[in-house]
């Protein structure tokens, strides 16, 4: 299996969830983590040439805003920047909050940190040490399988369904 990965996730609670996976026992493969919202922003040329052939390149992303426009340039310039690449997408539905709820045995994402709101959420859940995230995860019974694969709003339909390619097994 190729071991190169780049993730870029949207903000910092994706890169908070994508480091605590990769905690031993890792449940994602091994990666450099950039924050960078994929669906608003054009990935820079000059940060794609910098990407190593045979390189997997996950892009985490929310679906709650059906503007596709920019995904699909970024999937379509990496394909001809980057030699020999592989791209994973990563889909939110609709955002990471849901994806932790329906993953994990809450029924409000608060609980997982027993926040006061979905703002104090963010942070609570940004402001955890990646092993006391990780922790929290399992104590929820994070079902890391289902993470990134509900069926994508008809806007994403170009969209793979496959995560399951940085997962471990």
């Amino acid at each position: 299996m190729n071991q190169k990965c780049i993730y870029y996730v949207e903000g910092p609670c994706e890169q908070q969830l994508i480091s605590a996976l990769k905690e031993h026992p890792a449940k994602l493969i091994p990666g450099k983590i950039k924050v960078f919202n994929v669906v608003q922003n054009l990935i820079p040329k000059s940060q794609m040439l910098t990407i190593q052939s045979g390189t997997t390149v996950a892009l985490a992303f929310d679906t709650d805003v059906p503007q596709t426009e920019i995904l699909r340039k970024n999937a379509e310039l990496l394909k001809r920047y980057c030699s020999r690449l592989r791209i994973v997408f990563m889909p939110q539905v609709l955002n990471l909050e849901d994806e932790l709820t329906r993953c994990t045995d809450v029924k409000a994402v608060v609980d997982l940190t027993r926040s006061n709101g979905i703002k104090n959420f963010k942070t609570d859940f940004c402001r955890l040490k990646v092993k006391d995230c990780r922790a929290m995860l399992e104590r929820h019974k994070l079902e890391s399988e289902q993470l990134w694969m509900t069926k994508v709003p008809d806007e994403f339909s170009f969209v793979e369904n496959n995560s399951g390619q940085i997962k471990m097994r």
